[in-house]
């Protein structure tokens, strides 16, 4: 583990690990719960009131062109695994009509600044030799060991880093071969797609306008959010509860899968809430707890060994932009480029180990 991530001595004896768990739990529920709450009045306001259908960039097709299932990115503000083509925009009151989306970046962001809050206070009590505060000079001492527990920069020295690349490479080594199915189908992100023929400056305009709302939520507000709760807050607690090595890379992703169980209900709902649409819900649902718990285990090594949460941060973009892509539909598509494909595949989880290993 990073040494910037050990428990200072003012900050001893720590926590307790049942303490740990259950402030792990209070920031779970406070995130998930305020997306529901982003439906109440308290979230609404006359602009974000909801009008007519409005289209968005978001498409809302159940399989690919190869009749492969769609695949959300690794965000518990995503897609649903299984949802309703609906050719006139997103119905008023969904999770990706406009009004919706807006409420719900609210509500998350306001749940993360309440759980960053959470780990200050709980580093504040602990520093204070009364255990109840000390003035003044008790929270302005806290800051700098919260800042460091929670991975975030403290300075302009430390938002450079320490000269590594490696941690912010080996996510896209991983996705070498969806990288080279996507430039088999022509669909490389900005560099290839509908236009091939545009320069760079249209396509810089062209991304520009195709990234909408539903691109903010699951770029933008969905990582940066989650990062900061179930990577740098429950990872802080974790550590002041002195859980072990492996139980924080292990364990404290759980809560990170946990978090998207509620996408069952939704998608449950949203299907009809038929018996079929129930066994969708719960096959989606454990197939999403499945890859965003691998992907905590990954995420939290990575914060754990570089003492950071930007590094986790961008491969969580990154890996939202790219989604999952499999080397029997991309072969499917490509018969004959079989042996690249798997070559590729096979390359990109050979260097991805070897970049952990190099941490």
């Amino acid at each position: 583990m990073d040494s910037s991530l050990s428990i200072p001595a003012s900050l001893l004896p720590g926590l307790s690990p049942t303490t740990a768990h259950v402030l792990s739990f209070l920031f779970t529920s406070t995130y998930v719960g305020s997306i529901y709450l982003s439906q109440t009045r308290f979230f609404t306001s006359p602009s974000s009131t909801p009008g007519t259908r409005t289209p968005t960039s978001t498409t809302t097709t159940t399989t690919t062109a190869d009749g492969e299932p769609c695949i959300p990115p690794i965000s518990a503000s995503d897609k649903d695994a299984f949802v309703v083509e609906n050719r006139g925009g997103p119905p008023v009151g969904s999770r990706d009509h406009p009004a919706t989306i807006r409420r719900r970046m609210k509500a998350v962001v306001c749940a993360t600044g309440l759980s960053i809050w959470g780990v200050f206070y709980v580093v504040k009590n602990l520093s204070s030799p009364s255990k109840g505060g000390n003035g003044w000079e008790s929270w302005t001492s806290a800051v700098l060991p919260t800042l460091k527990l929670l991975g975030l920069p403290t300075g302009l020295s430390a938002l450079r880093g320490d000269g590594r690349v490696l941690p912010y490479l080996i996510a896209p080594s991983l996705l070498i071969g969806p990288l080279a199915a996507m430039y088999l189908d022509g669909e490389l992100p900005i560099v290839g797609g509908r236009n091939w023929g545009e320069g760079t400056r249209e396509r810089v305009k062209r991304g520009w306008r195709e990234f909408g709302l539903v691109e903010v939520r699951n770029y933008l507000v969905g990582p940066f959010t989650e990062e900061l709760v179930f990577r740098s807050t429950i990872l802080a607690v974790s550590i002041l509860g002195k859980l072990s090595f492996k139980s924080l890379v292990f364990g404290t992703p759980m809560w990170f899968g946990i978090a998207h169980a509620h996408h069952a209900l939704e998608v449950y709902r949203k299907n009809g809430s038929t018996k079929n649409a129930a066994v969708q819900a719960i096959l989606g649902c454990l197939f999403q707890l499945t890859y965003t718990t691998l992907f905590g285990w990954f995420a939290s090594y990575l914060f754990l060994r570089t003492g950071s949460v930007l590094p986790p941060l961008t491969a969580h973009i990154y890996c939202n932009i790219m989604g999952i892509y499999l080397p029997g539909s991309a072969i499917r598509r490509h018969p004959n480029k079989a042996a690249i494909i798997w070559g590729s595949y096979l390359a990109g989880i050979g260097v991805f180990v070897w970049g952990l290993r190099r941490l």
